[in-house]
């Protein structure tokens, strides 16, 4: 039995397999994958409890099942987890506490010459109680002096709503369910004292 989620990422996608979520990696991202791991990234955020773990899975076992992983670069099986929340359902300490991590991450992918290429409050979930990115495709190798391409959303994701639920009223955190992208900075602005 396999399901495969659509998916606006062009660097790989998201599929169930035996009541087991997998993530197949494109072509298209091969380099930044291989950095990721070459670079000592992986290990560091994966031992640090900031990055999900996975395992590499043999392609030869997913042949015939589907013409798009025949395609694909890797298969890897990340640590399954549970329970998936959504941004509007978190606590303003919560979100809060994704939103750090979500800095520290990048914080510490800079060290190792990569980047967050997206910063989606999706993308950060608990396991044990602690905020931890899910997403291992979000990385990409950093390029000397560019800004960081993920800002505008880490905006919309976190600080939009965290400021708004300080500043205006609590109940705000229910508004991010209206924007999956984020609340629009220029709305957010127009509704902040």
């Amino acid at each position: 039995q396999m399901n495969i989620s659509l998916s606006r990422d062009p660097s790989g996608f998201i599929f169930n397999f035996n009541n087991k979520i997998h993530r197949a990696i494109n072509y298209s991202y091969q380099q930044n994958y291989e950095h990721l791991l070459s670079s000592g990234l992986y290990e560091k955020l994966t031992s640090e409890g900031l990055l999900i773990s996975h395992t590499e899975l043999n392609k030869d076992d997913f042949a015939n099942s589907e013409e798009r992983l025949n395609n694909c670069y890797k298969i890897i099986s990340p640590v399954q987890i549970e329970f998936i929340s959504h941004p509007y359902e978190l606590s303003f300490e919560q979100l809060k506490d994704a939103a750090l991590t979500t800095l520290s991450i990048q914080k510490i992918a800079l060290e190792y010459k990569m980047s967050l290429k997206d910063a989606s409050a999706y993308n950060i979930q608990f396991l044990n109680c602690k905020p931890i990115l899910i997403d291992t495709l979000s990385f990409e190798i950093y390029k000397e002096g560019y800004p960081w391409i993920a800002y505008k959303q880490f905006c919309q994701h976190f600080l939009a709503p965290l400021l708004l639920m300080k500043y205006k009223d609590i109940r705000f955190h229910k508004f991010s369910s209206n924007f999956v992208d984020g609340i629009p900075l220029d709305l957010a602005n127009s509704l902040l004292p």
